[in-house]
């Protein structure tokens, strides 16, 4: 008896973690301690090594790119899905744009490309546009969508030029931007209390995303010259 209610009890407590699994991947809320860990060293890789398998992270990046996406798309409208039909539809999504990226190059790099300026030039615009001209904060997103299409077609076009050169500076920016972000994700939820970092000003950490960088090119650089 006693055996049988323990049984059931960690058969219950096993599904209710699984729920939370699927729950959390159904809405993109990757903000664990370890998550955090693997993406901020997945993203310093892609930054250091980014030619080398840049095939396999612009997969990764399309994949990623095409499942959070999705996510926003079903969001827009309203569509009532389960968290299992959730999670098809964006791995579905990210299948789609993550063999378009591995196959064609230049569709890898312009999904790379748009999303790198999605996520980094609304503060920007934010920041410098609104500061010195009176235009209403709700184009922001709308000039945000606009100026990203732009820098990706050409930088997709400049890949057709020379693809190892922007592969290599697209995956170390990428890459290095990414690690500090997630790293200031990671003050919040380490384990061990830095939370005295999140005082540090902007301006440091966007000199550690450039620093980063800058190292990610001259290390590629470098490889590949040999």
């Amino acid at each position: 008896m006693l055996l049988t209610v323990s049984e059931n009890a960690a058969t219950d407590k096993t599904m209710s973690l699984l729920e939370d699994l699927v729950a959390q991947f159904a809405n993109v809320e990757f903000d664990g301690p370890l998550m955090l860990v693997v993406l901020m060293l997945a993203a310093g890789y892609i930054c250091l090594e980014g030619y080398g398998i840049y095939r396999m992270a612009l997969a990764a990046i399309g994949f990623a790119v095409g499942f959070k996406r999705a996510h926003l798309v079903i969001d827009y409208f309203s569509l009532q899905l389960t968290n299992e039909q959730m999670i098809m539809a964006q791995a579905v999504a990210g299948l789609i744009c993550a063999v378009l990226a591995w196959s064609l190059v230049q569709a890898g790099i312009y999904i790379a490309a748009y999303h790198f300026a999605q996520a980094n030039l609304a503060s920007a615009l934010t920041a410098i546009v609104l500061e010195h001209v009176d235009i209403p904060e709700l184009l922001i997103p709308v000039a945000t969508r606009i100026i990203g299409l732009a820098i990706a077609a050409g930088i997709a076009y400049l890949a057709m030029k020379s693809e190892r050169m922007v592969v290599v500076v697209l995956t170390a920016v990428i890459g290095g931007f990414a690690a500090v972000d997630y790293f200031v994700q990671l003050i919040h939820v380490f384990p061990v209390d830095i939370s005295y970092l999140d005082n540090a000003p902007d301006v440091v950490w966007l000199g550690a995303k450039l620093f980063l960088s800058a190292a990610g090119v001259g290390i590629q650089g470098t490889k590949q010259a040999k």
